[in-house]
């Protein structure tokens, strides 16, 4: 009988005995930050109905999905934790008190080209901040402080808040008419920092967006400034769109109170290329950055549904 050789699928992690403590480590120091700030642990299953997880997906994502029958059930690996927390809340409405504060950290599952800092397998530590019809915007202001409070406790100091609005891109794609193509263009620009500008064009150019508005898209994400500047080259831009005029709007709101929740200056920046793929952000998004190790970007999310 042939010996079987061990070994460990790609893109799937195992950890040493003092790899393992030090990741624990890191973990409860997150944990910790969460129920400080008052947010509650939740726990979701990591098998969904495949129905479920592909309402919210899309595009790359729904193609990096691992997908499996079981009898007559068609089912998934949850890909993120938001849409199992979306089913949870929709399924528990009636039990929930809100606005309803929540943590989780979990394993998730992409089946994705494995390279150096992404994994097919991996925790994600998400919070959400979850309204019953109306939600203040002060919230987007507060989650980036629980952002800056985690990295400065893991012992970070040279990170960088990135904060967007993807109100800003999809009024500036209705105002170039190429609303019916927002989505797409919105996920194609969020990969500018790993594809690189040109890659980005060429993309654009496929989906059959204009040369002129693909120039103007490319123009507009490269505004250069500190935030407050970037914010008024946005007002002087006079583009007359009701959402791109809200999304600069909310913006400037939450870059003024992310200064009084004490977040450094150095530590955020206004960076109109953040984007996320999915659709189901619609409102303020962040990404953080390790900027002595950009390969290690570490991405802390915000939007409203």
């Amino acid at each position: 009988m042939s010996k079987t050789e061990p070994r460990t699928l790609s893109g799937f992690m195992e950890l040493l005995p003092n790899e393992q403590i030090l990741f624990n480590q890191i973990k409860e120091t997150i944990e910790d930050t969460y129920k400080r700030f008052g947010f509650l642990p939740l726990d979701t299953p990591i098998i969904e109905l495949s129905e479920v997880l592909l309402a919210k997906a899309g595009g790359e994502t729904e193609q990096q999905i691992y997908r499996f029958n079981k009898g007559d059930k068609d089912l998934s690996l949850r890909f993120d934790l938001t849409v199992p927390l979306s089913k949870y809340v929709a399924k528990n409405y009636g039990n929930l008190s809100f606005p309803f504060r929540r943590y989780q950290i979990g394993k998730v599952y992409r089946g994705e080209r494995t390279q150096k800092g992404r994994f097919r397998e991996f925790y994600q530590c998400d919070i959400d901040i979850i309204g019953d019809e109306e939600l203040d915007l002060i919230n987007d202001a507060e989650l980036p402080s629980v952002i800056y409070t985690i990295f400065k406790n893991l012992g970070f100091n040279n990170f960088t808040i990135r904060v967007n609005n993807r109100k800003i891109l999809n009024g500036l794609f209705e105002s170039l008419g190429q609303k019916d193509n927002s989505v797409e263009v919105l996920r194609i620009i969020d990969k500018i920092d790993k594809i690189g500008k040109e890659a980005v064009k060429e993309e654009l150019n496929k989906l059959g967006v204009l040369e002129e508005a693909i120039t103007n898209i490319i123009n507009f994400i490269e505004i250069e400034g500190n935030s407050e500047e970037k914010i008024l080259k946005l007002k002087q831009l006079g583009i007359q769109n009701e959402t791109f005029i809200k999304g600069v709007e909310e913006l400037e709101y939450v870059i003024k109170n992310m200064k009084l929740f004490g977040i450094p200056e150095q530590n955020f920046k206004v960076d109109l290329t953040i984007a996320r793929g999915l659709d189901y952000y619609t409102g303020t998004v962040y990404e953080t950055f390790l900027n002595d190790y950009r390969e290690l970007r570490k991405c802390l999310l915000r939007w409203q549904i």
